[in-house]
């Protein structure tokens, strides 16, 4: 890809991502986005069909930047991701909170349910090894990684007002 082409999309991505720290994904318009970017409607529209498009190039780009910090943290896949989501705190509660947070989620629980598939291979925590016992693996993660999201977007959302501690405790006395 052409450097000028890459570096647009980024700046987009990074637009995109600077907007979400004040308002929530389904209120979010084209115009904001290219305003913050200082680039004209034409030029959002040569790399992004709509703001859905750029979602998913956005969700792509964190899913890259959460596994690669996964796998260079010592810590469990739960405790990495509480501790990503409060570092990012109102960019979770913009984008899974609203009117199209399922879009979010759902790329959430994949994100996850792959970090957990692949911690699973050398892990031996109890959930690794619960997930290479069973004959459905991919499965497991999944069920996991749907259990993961629910406690975290209810997190975010505030319904749960709990510590940080205590949605580690919480997991792992359903997990386990």
């Amino acid at each position: 890809m052409h450097y000028t082409t890459e570096r647009t999309r980024r700046q987009i991505i990074q637009s995109f991502i600077h907007v979400l720290q004040t308002k929530r994904f389904s209120s979010i318009t084209i115009k904001d986005i290219c305003d913050d970017a200082l680039i004209h409607r034409t030029t959002f529209y040569r790399y992004y069909e709509d703001k859905y498009s750029l979602l998913r190039d956005f969700i792509y780009h964190l899913s890259e930047e959460i596994i690669s910090r996964n796998k260079k943290s010592n810590t469990d896949t739960f405790r990495f991701l509480v501790d990503y989501v409060e570092d990012h705190f109102v960019l979770f509660e913009n984008t899974l909170l609203g009117s199209e947070g399922h879009i979010f989620f759902k790329s959430m629980v994949k994100i996850a349910s792959d970090i957990m598939r692949e911690h699973s291979k050398t892990g031996d925590d109890p959930i690794s090894t619960k997930i290479n016992q069973s004959k459905y693996p991919d499965v497991m993660c999944e069920l996991y990684a749907v259990a993961f999201m629910t406690i975290l977007q209810n997190w975010v959302s505030k319904e749960y007002n709990y510590e940080k501690e205590e949605l580690f405790e919480i997991f792992k006395q359903v997990m386990f």
